[in-house]
């Protein structure tokens, strides 16, 4: 008589046991919890209207567990909004680099992108929270101020290096070059939202084209 097969094991659950150790999975996979719910509600809420035990709330967490890994409040927030300005697939993940041979596909392409990350909402919102508490978390300030340029910027001092060894542009300072090209296509546009104003998408095609040119015209040898 052939046995009766054997059942399989009940799925382990992945939560801790009660009074256990996690594991570093486990562990892991709380602390991208707790990023992603504080990084929702103080976009949604403001700093001052979100609590920690709303954030706990929203991670599936403990407010024990939650002050285990931060000192309160202040703490949650820098590094929260830290992490997602240095994050490539926030607000929108980053495309794949152009071809660097095409020197105006490429900075069309790098500006194109530089706008689309700075005019996002969840962008422009964690901008207008980093300008409220800039004197409280000036370090977020700067970050904030510099993520509509990261990580793009790397890419475009590459460019410039990789056309400027060959003749064809003078790119002195390609550090320089590269914060005065992104802070002109995406930086403007970046201020205006701030106070709710966006161009619709044929006008800012239009500006983000007319700074490229205007860059091009300005890096010809003499």
């Amino acid at each position: 008589m052939t046995p009766p097969p054997r059942p399989h094991p009940a799925p382990r659950d992945p939560r801790p046991r009660r009074g256990g150790r996690p594991t570093l999975e486990q562990a892991a996979r709380l602390d991208g919890d707790i990023r992603e719910a504080a990084l929702r509600l103080f976009l949604e809420q403001g700093y001052e209207s979100t609590s920690m035990d709303a954030i706990a709330v929203a991670a599936g967490t403990t407010k024990a567990s939650l002050y285990a890994r931060f000192r309160g409040k202040e703490a949650v927030f820098s590094s929260v909004l830290e992490w997602a300005v240095q994050r490539p697939d926030w607000p929108v993940p980053e495309p794949p680099a152009p071809d660097l041979d095409d020197l105006e596909g490429a900075l069309t392409a790098i500006a194109t992108t530089a706008v689309r990350r700075a005019l996002h909402p969840s962008m422009v919102q964690l901008g207008r929270i980093a300008i409220a508490h800039a004197s409280r978390f000036p370090e977020i300030a700067r970050g904030t101020y510099g993520a509509g340029f990261w990580p793009r910027r790397q890419l475009l001092v590459d460019l410039l290096n990789r056309h400027a060894a060959t003749g064809a542009i003078v790119a002195d300072d390609p550090e320089m070059l590269a914060e005065h090209f992104l802070g002109m296509v995406s930086g403007a546009p970046a201020r205006l939202a701030s106070y709710g104003i966006v161009r619709d998408a044929a006008d800012q095609e239009r500006h983000t084209r007319t700074a490229v040119r205007l860059f091009l015209r300005s890096l010809r040898p003499d």
